[in-house]
């Protein structure tokens, strides 16, 4: 239940776990747009099996990266309002 409300008052993000989603999502359609790609005999599925995968990562990692930094800003947030408490 207090999952549930974190996410109702935005407490918790449901966005990363949705990027993760679509990452993979992106990787099966790069990987299988090289499938289609090797099927009509076309020399470029050499491209869409290496950089595709590698051009989603790199993507996605730019848009988890906000995500992440605006988590370790809250870690930073909480420690130092615990030693303003201490002193």
């Amino acid at each position: 239940m207090k999952t549930v409300l974190n996410v109702l008052t935005f407490k918790s993000m449901v966005s990363p776990l949705l990027l993760q989603l679509f990452f993979w999502a992106g990787i099966g359609g790069s990987l299988y747009g090289a499938y289609v790609l090797i099927e009509l005999g076309n020399w470029a599925w050499v491209f869409a099996a290496t950089i595709g995968p590698l051009a989603v990562r790199v993507i996605f990692e730019r848009a988890i990266l906000a995500f992440r930094t605006f988590d370790r800003l809250g870690e930073i947030q909480r420690e130092l309002s615990e030693l303003n408490r201490e002193t």
